[in-house]
């Protein structure tokens, strides 16, 4: 498996296609809304095996496609997963996890209050569940 937890751009286009999908796809899909970075299906086929043997990806079935049989996929891990992953391995560690937040959001800020709104209350619930977290291991 890969460890190093970085894809190449072809790795990742695959990736993010598989996570806005949301379900199972076929290299045949992949062939289709992948033009641009897919010129024939050796492209796509290499692809998927790469991130296969890295672990990125399981295979979980088969469906008929015209008159063959094709597999389909779906990613061993969510894109905030793989994120996190990768960002350990660049040397990022949990302390940084505050400044991290809030250059994200910085990044994609926009200026609906209501989403900013949304945001600040998801991350009250993300420390909320850490300070049980917390509680319940020190009364263990």
């Amino acid at each position: 498996m890969k460890r190093n937890y970085q894809l190449s751009e072809r790795e990742q286009q695959v990736m993010n296609f598989m996570w806005d999908k949301g379900e199972a796809v076929t290299s045949v899909e992949i062939l289709e809304s992948l033009t641009d970075v897919m010129q024939n299906a050796t492209y796509v086929h290499r692809t998927i095996n790469s991130l296969l043997a890295s672990g990125f990806i399981r295979e979980c079935g088969v469906v008929q496609h015209r008159t063959q049989y094709a597999r389909k996929f779906l990613p061993c891990m969510t894109r905030e997963e793989y994120a996190a992953k990768y960002l350990v391995k660049q040397g990022i560690q949990r302390k940084s996890l505050g400044r991290i937040a809030m250059a994200l959001i910085n990044e994609t800020q926009d200026s609906d209050y209501q989403n900013t709104r949304e945001t600040v209350e998801e991350l009250q619930k993300i420390i909320d569940e850490l300070k049980n977290q917390a509680d319940n291991f020190r009364q263990e």
